[in-house]
């Protein structure tokens, strides 16, 4: 393979795995560069006007890390008059350090400064609105601090007839989602912390009531986890709303934690969190295979992994294709996941593959790095010496860049073109009982991330 081929692939591949890795950022981009924006138009160059008028000079924007809103500068209705308010995210040119939120509003075109706050932190991890009060206006929750990292305080910032108050939460977090778990019309945040000498590992519903933060409800967590990946919210069954929540522990493996309400007991349930859980957790999964929760099938309905090794391999395997990714959703009744498809990711190139029904104990999977191809075989439990071994070929898929695709692609069928790189699909035998039609590869082969 030509070096400009291999540069191609190594370049789409990086973009990949930027997006899978949730929480990372780019290492080496010049954040100050990124933080200073041409002037805007419209309301938010309006916006921006008023602020550099009011700081007396320019400002650094400080932009979300994480969540739905990643501007510096974001229209909502704060004030409950069904028209577009504004608050905007900065470090002021004084000197002073730290980030301002300033909360502005609008009368006949003009905008004015409701107030402003200024936080130590120079980051900024996520802003959420949520009716927290369940007064019929949303309240605006900014994360400061890193929750990467596991630094994050949180303030709540309501409107009310006396301007906006600031409430700050008394506790760190090491993951926040709003919710409405109890069946109502008042929101609620969800907060999970990790164990420290000074905290367990907690997951608590939390309300707004008479201008302060009450907890509704907690549950223990698994004090095992040192970093939360990924929190996702919704349902998680059929009829079931939860969270689903991933994080890694100290060796790198990630474990899943689901955590719901129940209604009869009216109490907030973590069956994965358990101490007797910790160590027999299903979920538990090693680097290779720390996939985080997703709507894997697209039906509205969170699953969560369950990692077992194909034949031939082991669970201490570092190539991705040798686990079979059993996606997974948690039924209430019994207690226990309902697997709802099995899947062969290729994390390094990408994409994944649906694994049928009928390979199941009778196919296994390798990929190279090198040639960036992943090949399924038939598993030969006895090779006629008495020695399992890889059988037939049944399926080959290699990621080309495109010049080497004129070269190197002969044989194979473009099954899709993605980022300047072209994915080709083999079938070495056909006629083989196990080997997959052409139609039944392109149905089960998907991307990990979609652009």
């Amino acid at each position: 393979m030509k070096r400009r081929g291999w540069t191609a692939i190594a370049v789409a591949m990086l973009l990949v795995c930027m997006t899978l890795l949730s929480g990372c950022s780019a290492i080496g981009l010049d954040s100050k560069a990124l933080m200073s924006p041409p002037r805007e138009s419209g309301d938010r160059g309006k916006v921006q006007s008023l602020l550099i008028e009011n700081a007396g000079g320019d400002l650094t924007f400080r932009y979300p890390h994480k969540g739905e809103y990643r501007s510096a500068i974001i229209t909502k209705d704060i004030t409950g008059d069904r028209k577009d308010d504004a608050l905007a995210l900065y470090e002021a040119s004084d000197g002073s350090g730290g980030t301002t939120v300033s909360f502005m509003t609008q009368q006949d075109g003009e905008w004015s400064i409701i107030r402003s706050f200024t936080n130590p932190a120079v980051q900024v991890d996520r802003i959420c609105f949520a009716d927290l009060d369940d007064d019929g206006m949303k309240e605006v929750v900014i994360g400061w601090g890193n929750s990467t990292m596991n630094v994050c305080t949180a303030s709540i910032y309501d409107y009310t007839q006396d301007g906006i108050l600031e409430i700050p939460m008394e506790y760190g977090y090491g993951e926040m989602a709003v919710t409405n778990l109890i069946n109502d019309t008042q929101d609620e945040l969800f907060i999970a912390t990790v164990s420290s000498e000074n905290m367990d590992a907690v997951g608590q519903i939390v309300r707004l009531s008479k201008g302060a933060l009450q907890i509704v409800q907690a549950a223990s967590l698994d004090s095992t986890v040192l970093q939360y990946s990924q929190v996702s919210v919704g349902m998680i069954s059929q009829n079931q709303k939860g969270i689903i929540l991933d994080g890694l522990r100290a060796d790198n493996s990630m474990v899943t934690q689901v955590i719901y309400w129940d209604e009869e007991k009216e109490t907030l349930e973590a069956p994965y969190s358990g101490k007797s859980s910790q160590t027999m957790n299903v979920t538990s999964r090693n680097a290779a295979s720390a996939y985080t929760s997703r709507d894997i099938d697209r039906n509205s309905i969170i699953e969560f992994p369950i990692v077992n090794a194909l034949p031939g391999s082991d669970m201490n395997s570092k190539d991705p294709v040798t686990y079979l990714i059993n996606w997974s959703q948690f039924d209430v009744e019994t207690q226990s996941p309902i697997r709802v498809m099995s899947t062969v990711m290729n994390s390094r190139d990408g994409f994944w593959y649906l694994f049928p029904e009928s390979w199941r104990g009778k196919v296994t999977c390798r990929s190279d790095a090198d040639t960036h191809s992943t090949v399924f075989y038939e598993w030969l439990e006895d090779d006629g010496t008495g020695t399992p071994a890889l059988g037939t070929a049944l399926l080959k898929i290699q990621v080309f860049s495109a010049e080497d695709w004129k070269t190197q692609g002969k044989g194979y069928t473009s099954l899709v073109e993605r980022g300047g790189l072209i994915y080709g699909v083999l079938i070495p035998e056909p006629d083989h009982e196990l080997a997959p039609s052409l139609k039944e590869v392109k149905e089960s082969f998907d991307f990990l991330s979609t652009e």
